[in-house]
């Protein structure tokens, strides 16, 4: 069963990786989930403005950045 992610555990589990840019993968893998389960949050978490879009990467990967450091 997929849990429920929330925008504030993708904007602290961002603050936990330590790094500058970071993807979705980054996300899954620190919370321990799949990458579909973090869409709902990670679009809340950058409507809201917490989050930016950096980069595409050569495989068209995004990388973000947070933003409310």
């Amino acid at each position: 069963m997929a849990q429920t992610i929330t925008a504030e555990q993708i904007v602290e589990a961002a603050r936990d990786l330590g790094q500058d840019e970071f993807t979705r993968g980054d996300l899954a893998a620190k919370l321990g989930v799949e990458k579909p389960e973090l869409k709902p949050a990670f679009r809340e978490a950058r409507k809201a403005g917490r989050l930016e879009k950096v980069r595409d990467d050569e495989e068209n990967t995004g990388h973000f950045r947070l933003t409310d450091r």
